[in-house]
């Protein structure tokens, strides 16, 4: 007689009943909460098309912002200055937090202090350098130009060290010996003698071949005939 023989379960078979079972209770799963699938499937699908309605309005957005900039800049080049502030209070009015809004800031401050409006090209030269984060050398240039509005109501310490700040924050361009020697020339007014000592024989060393490093040995002979 014979025996029936015990059938091998081979790992193969074992991994498709386990995928059949899978697939059953996922089924099972679907047909007894199909309507807080269809939910959750529905609000997933509301928040990707919200992310790219605000995507495509961000990016119109800055579109518009840096037209504006464009333009305002324009202008300014051609001096026409009042078209060139109209379009950059527009820009900071309705575009403001944009990169192109930060970088109106700056053209604002600068034909402020142009027109010799030194309060307020102070203020917009500290909103650009609070929040501008791009260019070295732009980032350097507005901490420049805060510096000479300290400068010019005389607050000397503090104008040299926004200079100094200034030729640190790009020290290869091209007016970064400019921004040492001012650092030294107000650290000089505001009483700093080592500190001033101190810029201007770095502008001699770091900077040796730029028309600032002449000026600076003249500030130094004239300190040594001082004491």
């Amino acid at each position: 007689m014979l025996k029936p023989q015990k059938k091998k379960i081979t790992k193969k078979a074992l991994k498709e009943d386990k995928f059949v079972e899978a697939a059953l209770n996922a089924k099972t799963y679907l047909e007894e909460n199909s309507k807080q699938v269809m939910i959750v499937v529905g609000v997933v699908l509301a928040l990707i098309i919200l992310i790219i309605l605000y995507r495509n309005h961000q990016q119109t957005r800055d579109l518009k912002a840096a037209t504006l900039l464009g333009l305002a800049q324009v202008e300014y080049q051609n001096m026409n200055y009042a078209k060139a502030r109209q379009f950059l209070n527009q820009l900071l009015e309705d575009y403001d937090g944009t990169d192109a809004a930060d970088q109106g800031y700056f053209v604002l401050a600068n034909l402020d202090y142009q027109q010799g409006k030194y309060e307020e090209a102070e203020a917009a030269f500290k909103k650009f350098i609070d929040s501008y984060d791009g260019s070295k050398i732009l980032k350097a240039s507005g901490l420049a130009g805060y510096a000479a509005c300290l400068e010019h109501r005389g607050a000397h310490q503090e104008a040299a060290e926004y200079y100094l700040k200034a030729q640190k924050t790009a020290p290869d361009f091209v007016e970064a010996a400019n921004y040492l020697y001012l650092a030294g020339r107000n650290f000089l007014k505001a009483g700093q003698k080592d500190k001033a000592k101190k810029a201007f024989e770095t502008v001699i060393k770091k900077y040796e071949k730029s028309n600032r490093a002449n000026d600076a040995k003249a500030q130094l002979i004239i300190m040594a005939e001082e004491k």
